[in-house]
């Protein structure tokens, strides 16, 4: 067999093999990945979507100006403190105060959950400014946000916001669905009544940032043309009519409740002295 035969053999064969070997395998193109969100969108995932990362330190044992630091490694958002309306506040001395917080687990908590144990232990709460979270006292809250303060003004220990501040981001999502959200991250009963009818699963949108939660719920009811009424510490969704039923049943009710007492104590006729005054104690 010539040398020229067996040189065609040999590449005869190589070709056919590689004719039929399996091709290597071509990666699968990789999915494109979610982008992060960023700024006001962040905060908000933070507040309602994440867990708090947090082992079995006390919060107790650590300043508040510490505490937030060690929240901004592994969140990756900034707390700011608002420093000089703490001082307007005769709070001098925000940055170094320690929590005073009594629960067995911190861990699984969202950033709202977290946020509000610990600040109301300081008494203050905190404002999403932007692409940052900043803690502030409840009277500077109360002003900027024109909430309604919570117990009255001579009882120093009650002050607060009556209401919680809803920051959440609402996009074409049904009326009920929206409004039961906002009672589950902010522990508030909230009711949409059967007079409320097929309104009830209206689209509804809205971005929402340190609004007052009666002042939400209320934008979002009105945009299916349905009202919200306050009973005692429950909200009811439901049709204007019947809102409107309820608002004059309420008022009678009131009406009914001064007359009585007014009959209970009637006034002092005019011009006729009233009992005498105990004698002052020496």
């Amino acid at each position: 067999m010539s040398r020229r035969f067996l040189f065609a053999l040999v590449a005869g064969s190589a070709l056919l093999s590689g004719a039929t070997a399996d091709p290597a395998p071509v990666p699968a193109a990789r999915a494109p990945e979610k982008a992060r969100p960023t700024g006001t969108d962040a905060i908000l995932a933070f507040l309602h979507e994440q867990e708090v990362v947090w082992g079995d330190e006390s919060v107790n044992n650590i300043p508040l100006v510490e505490l937030l630091q060690k929240m901004t490694k592994w969140s990756g958002l900034n707390f700011t403190i608002n420093d000089e309306a703490f001082k307007e506040s005769q709070v001098n001395d925000i940055k170094e105060k320690k929590p005073k917080v009594v629960a067995t687990q911190l861990r699984g908590m969202t950033g709202h959950q977290f946020l509000s144990v610990v600040l109301e232990s300081v008494d203050a709460t905190y404002l999403v400014r932007g692409a940052r979270i900043e803690i502030v006292p409840h009277s500077f809250a109360m002003r900027v946000t024109r909430a309604v303060r919570r117990g009255a003004p001579e009882d120093d220990e009650q002050i607060g916001v009556a209401e919680p501040l809803v920051s959440m981001n609402v996009k074409e999502k049904p009326l009920n669905e929206a409004v039961a959200l906002i009672g589950e991250r902010y522990d508030l009963t909230v009711v949409v009544a059967p007079q409320a009818g097929d309104a009830r699963t209206g689209f509804v949108s809205a971005r929402l940032l340190n609004v007052p939660a009666d002042k939400a719920l209320d934008l979002l009811a009105v945009q299916c043309d349905l009202r919200v009424v306050r009973q005692g510490n429950t909200f009811l969704v439901t049709s204007r009519d019947h809102a409107n039923e309820l608002t004059a049943e309420r008022v009678d009710r009131i009406k009914r409740e001064t007359e009585l007492e007014q009959l209970k104590n009637p006034p002092m006729p005019w011009g006729v002295p009233g009992p005498p005054k105990p004698e002052p104690k020496p």
